[in-house]
């Protein structure tokens, strides 16, 4: 028998870490790369064909902004190591309807952070993966993001957080919203390993459904083998609220603009306080571009 190719690799449902989003199949048209299987089962890697590795050196501050706007396949890995009390701010802005695919792995050292911010429109099947390993005592991890999907439109956030030192955190709150015919995904998984004493993590989702035919999976894990932390996750995903739109409807407001009213402020406050002006601007606009398409 012949070596595995790549497009042989690529993962399907059947593949839990992929459960929710086929990219064998939302690639069956697209011309690959001629490479061979990735020998440790990360795609997204072998797709991109090369890893770019970022070094932040100890006490430095760096902000990375990534667009993914393209309507073809666009693979990208990259690997970050954040050196003892360095500080790295990453933005990822995905817009384009392609295959966007996104695998970030990010390692912090003693007294690091490492804080992103994600928005992704959908595309034919959008992946943005992160990962974070939590290697020195005392590091701090912020993630937050939207999706907003339309039909036709997938898009898939997934994380994993590990904390391996004690005395370190997460914050994440991830917010979403699927018209009919869109889908969303999002796997987010903290793990405490033994020792990681004094860690404080917490996860949260909240997602809106906007009509029949909207779908969204979410998937927030907790996987804990320390006993002195603090660690909560929490999953939400429901409609508009009616009192609320009726309340705008009495104010005279029509019920279109009611409805992004609510929709808008529901996703802008998942924008974290450190995001400066130009980039919150940025997304702020691709948000209201969302709104303004039809449903």
């Amino acid at each position: 028998m012949g070596a595995t190719t790549l497009r042989e690799a690529l993962p399907t449902r059947r593949v839990e870490a992929w459960k929710y989003s086929d990219l064998r199949a939302a690639l069956r048209d697209v011309a690959l790369p001629d490479r061979p299987a990735p020998a440790d089962g990360d795609v997204i890697v072998a797709l991109a064909g090369d890893v770019e590795t970022i070094v932040v050196g100890a006490g430095e501050r760096r902000v990375i902004t990534e667009r993914f706007a393209g309507e073809g396949l666009d693979a990208r890995a990259s690997r970050i190591e954040v050196g003892p009390g360095a500080s790295v701010e990453r933005i990822v802005i995905q817009t384009g309807g392609g295959a966007p695919l996104s695998s970030c792995a990010v390692r912090l050292a003693e007294g690091a952070r490492f804080a992103q911010v994600t928005l992704a429109l959908g595309a034919r099947l959008a992946r943005l993966e992160t990962t974070v390993s939590v290697e020195g005592a005392g590091a701090a991890v912020e993630l937050a993001g939207a999706y907003l999907v339309g039909e036709g439109r997938h898009a898939d956030l997934t994380t994993r957080v590990e904390h391996r030192a004690a005395g370190s955190t997460t914050m994440q709150l991830v917010k979403g919203v699927a018209r009919p015919g869109g889908r969303g995904v999002f796997q987010g998984k903290i793990v405490v390993a033994e020792g990681a004493q004094k860690t404080d993590a917490r996860q949260t989702h909240r997602a809106l459904l906007l009509g029949e035919g909207a779908e969204i999976d979410a998937k927030p894990e907790l996987e804990i083998y320390a006993d002195d932390v603090q660690c909560a996750h929490g999953n939400t995903i429901g409609a508009l609220d009616e009192a609320a739109l009726f309340y705008l409807r009495s104010r005279g407001l029509p019920l279109a603009q009611a409805r992004a009213l609510l929709i808008e402020a529901f996703v802008l406050d998942s924008l974290p306080a450190w995001l400066d002006a130009a980039p919150h601007g940025e997304i702020h606009a691709a948000i209201d571009q969302w709104l303004r398409a039809a449903p």
